[in-house]
């Protein structure tokens, strides 16, 4: 597992993976009713980009929400990465202060049963 070298490394997989969330049919499916959006910071690398599940629309981009998010995470790509490719669990990498949030934590746990297809997404995203 590793990070990214460099800022725009990391970003053009993030613009693909976002691309990739906001096409998919089966995240849009399995997010009727969920109303939640996740910023999300890169300590590393100082980047900023942000998803939204509405009841059916996803959704996301690079830089912060306005309005602001109701979820915010914070860590570094290595962690980030690990835990979108499913080598680091994310209860562990909290536990450890790899992983920082703040927000409605009710809410993003309504997204734990659309993680798998959103990893997917992801790994997708840096091949």
């Amino acid at each position: 597992m590793a990070g990214y070298e460099t800022k725009e490394q990391m970003q053009a997989v993030v613009e693909r993976f976002l691309a990739g969330i906001e096409k998919s049919e089966a995240l849009a499916n399995r997010c009727k009713g969920i109303n939640v959006s996740i910023g999300y910071e890169i300590v590393d690398l100082d980047l900023h980009f942000h998803t939204e599940f509405m009841d059916g629309v996803v959704s996301g981009g690079i830089g912060e929400a306005s309005p602001p998010s109701m979820v915010f995470l914070e860590t570094d790509s290595e962690t980030f990465d690990g835990m979108m490719t499913g080598e680091i669990d994310g209860a562990s990498a909290a536990m450890s202060g790899a992983l920082s949030f703040s927000g409605d934590m009710s809410a993003a746990m309504g997204l734990q049963a659309l993680q798998d297809d959103m990893n997917q997404i992801y790994i997708d995203a840096k091949a």
